[in-house]
């Protein structure tokens, strides 16, 4: 018979299950500069020639995929299907609503002064708004392996 406990076994199973949440640095890098590329899309898109914005549609459609296709390779090696869902981690809707808030008012914003003329002001607005979104995403993550490790995901 084992000497550590049902529970100690349950909850030792949850906290190696709430690890794959995590996610490497180089994810992390390689996120904080797709945001900045991202958040500034109304920047780049007054830099570019007519000819070349539609590159910018395609680098974007090209980074959605490129981020399904690592989530989907991480779960095929790791052999760990977590819920894709927010909603199904109750402690991490609340800052993943505000990313979204976030995201939303900062790509607006950067929009707007753009589109006054006041590119300069959006250059410095630009980092504000990605380490803002960047936070937030770290902070739903952070939440998101909590409740693995409490239990508290709902499939």
């Amino acid at each position: 018979m084992s000497e550590r406990s049902e529970l100690d076994q349950v909850a030792d199973a949850r906290r190696r299950i709430a690890a794959h949440a995590r996610l490497p640095v180089t994810y992390w890098v390689f996120s904080g500069i797709a945001l900045v590329l991202l958040a500034g899309v109304p920047i780049w898109t007054t830099l570019l020639s007519p000819a070349d914005r539609p590159y910018v549609s395609w680098g974007i459609v090209a980074l959605g995929l490129l981020s399904a296709l690592y989530s989907s390779s991480r779960r095929r090696r790791s052999g760990v299907h977590l819920a894709k869902r927010v909603s199904a981690y109750p402690s991490a809707r609340m800052s993943w609503l505000v990313g979204l808030a976030v995201t939303l008012a900062g790509f607006i914003g950067v929009y707007v002064l753009v589109d006054h003329g006041q590119r300069a002001v959006a250059f410095g607005v630009l980092p504000i708004v990605a380490l803002a979104v960047f936070l937030a995403q770290v902070k739903t993550r952070s939440a998101m392996r909590r409740d693995i490790e409490a239990g508290r995901v709902r499939l």
